[in-house]
């Protein structure tokens, strides 16, 4: 979807202030990346109980410009930098170990009409796809909240 420039400018400076908040420093980036090797990175990662860190690091490395999450090497040294075993990562990636594990996932997102990044599902009512403002995600908690 096509914003024009002051919209777009408009939306990557909330990104950017959003993602501050967090820790990250959002750099613009020119290319639409393949993520699925580093989905199987995570997966990787969440059965050695480090998804939470490996997901932080996987979207800084993206944001800030620091990583390139479709390249082997890269994922091995953001992996290896929280403790992975580097050797068994690299493995898993280029095997693509985790495929029916994201596979599924996919398919389980697409059933419920995921098909958008980012997503979210509030009190498993309520679908919001894309980056939208503040203001829509509160009135969806708003009205959440008002059904309780």
């Amino acid at each position: 979807m096509y914003f024009g420039r002051e919209r777009s400018e408009r939306i990557h400076e909330h990104l950017r202030s959003v993602a501050a908040t967090v820790g990250l420093e959002m750099q613009q980036r020119d290319v639409i990346i393949n993520s699925r090797r580093a989905l199987g990175a995570a997966e990787f990662a969440r059965e050695r109980e480090r998804f939470d860190e490996m997901h932080h690091a996987l979207f800084k490395a993206h944001w800030e410009g620091t990583g390139k999450l479709e390249d082997v090497d890269d994922l091995v040294r953001i992996g290896s930098s929280l403790g992975l075993d580097a050797g068994e990562l690299r493995t898993s990636i280029e095997e693509d170990r985790y495929a029916d594990v994201i596979d599924e996932n996919r398919r389980i997102a697409s059933s419920v009409g995921i098909n958008a990044i980012p997503a979210h599902i509030f009190g498993r009512r309520y679908l919001v796809l894309g980056a939208q403002p503040y203001e829509a995600l509160k009135e969806v908690v708003d009205r959440l909240q008002e059904s309780q």
